[in-house]
């Protein structure tokens, strides 16, 4: 939504604008009015122009936060789910309501300045003369008009800032998601290629091979699509749901090997689901190792982690069967899944530590 990317001006922002609208305005409507110069007119109207150029200044930038403050809240007004998504439509109402605001502001400048003018120079109200009425009818609805421009210029030049501002702001995040995937990247290749995690896996492997020839083959090609996947695919942003599942299929089966019944994996998703959402890639592989590093687990109370969806969140749950801490948890893998997702959506990460069960939720990506 809209709403979501709203980017509000700064109060120093906002008076470089309203002032330098008014440096603009003020000389051109001088021009309009003035249609004579002369010295003792340029002197008498110099200090009238000076507080002009203050109050059209001041004016300006009260136009400015009156109208961001208008936006803000129109674009976060409840419509229909049809209407919150038309980025258009909201832009027309916003706009509209722009238009309205310039003409109640453009009365309200004129009364003032109207009044200005009738202390500062009150002849320009006692003249008979049917000509000069006209002139400054035609004067009055040119400054009209050039104030109403300037306040619909400085409107879409507030726009334009904020604009400017959402995709300074979208470019940083890509660079901040950059480093966070080469982070992921790295910290996933640690995880995995330490001496603990080869060694346990080659103590497998090396059973196997006395025992099972073929089984031991089967080890040995799942273990490297384990890391060829962990090449391959950290370095995207998102992925299919589908394919870290399948992932994970080819993970826990190098995890049952080593554990057998101990640790199991109940994934609860439709096809349709699986096909549907988007994840970042080794979001379950980092949060399946981290069951496994914190839990003990044995055949009478086996690690049960159970994959299923609810309220768009993908929800990852496990006992909480906690083994003695052989060496300090630093949480890397699960600060960098709270803080990639935190780039990527506008909703957060939930983690839940309840009384016996450890739940995360993930905001699924469609």
């Amino acid at each position: 939504m809209w709403a979501e990317t709203f980017y509000p001006l700064s109060q120093k922002q906002k008076w470089k604008l309203g002032f330098g609208f008014a440096i603009i305005y003020v000389p051109i409507r001088i021009y309009i009015n003035i249609t004579f110069y002369s010295q003792s007119i340029v002197v008498n109207k110099f200090p009238l122009w000076i507080i002009e150029l203050i109050v059209s200044g001041l004016f300006y930038t009260l136009w400015l936060n009156f109208i961001e403050w208008v936006q803000y809240y129109v674009v976060r007004f409840p419509r229909s789910k049809y209407v919150s998504h038309d980025k258009l439509l909201s832009q027309l109402l916003t706009l509209f309501i722009a238009i309205g605001l310039a003409a109640i502001f453009n009365i309200a400048f004129r009364v003032f300045w109207h009044w200005m003018e009738s202390i500062w120079d009150p002849q320009l109200f006692h003249t008979n003369s049917p000509v000069e009425l006209l002139m400054i009818q035609q004067k009055r609805r040119s400054n009209n008009g050039l104030t109403a421009m300037a306040l619909m210029a400085a409107y879409y030049l507030a726009s334009n800032v904020r604009v400017y501002q959402h995709l300074q702001q979208v470019h940083i995040n890509a660079e901040r998601l950059e480093k966070e995937n080469i982070k992921a990247h790295f910290n996933a290749l640690k995880n995995q290629v330490s001496p603990h995690f080869l060694f346990n896996n080659f103590s497998v492997l090396s059973t196997l091979v006395e025992s099972d020839k073929e089984l031991s083959i089967e080890f040995i090609s799942r273990l490297s699509q384990v890391y060829r996947y962990i090449l391959e695919q950290s370095d995207f942003d998102q992925i299919k749901l589908r394919t870290e599942i399948e992932f994970m299929e080819t993970y826990m089966y190098l995890l049952k090997t080593r554990f057998e019944e101990k640790i199991n994996l109940e994934i609860h998703l439709s096809e349709a689901q699986i096909d549907t959402y988007f994840i970042v890639p080794l979001t379950l592989q980092l949060l399946v190792e981290n069951a496994v590093k914190h839990n003990q687990m044995s055949v009478t109370y086996p690690l049960v982690i159970t994959i299923c969806i609810e309220d768009d969140f993908l929800v990852i749950r496990n006992p909480i069967q906690l083994r003695a801490p052989t060496e300090v948890s630093t949480g890397i893998g699960l600060n960098n899944i709270i803080n990639r997702y935190k780039l990527l959506v506008n909703k957060p990460v939930l983690v839940e530590n309840l009384q016996n069960l450890f739940v995360v939720k993930i905001p699924l990506i469609s």
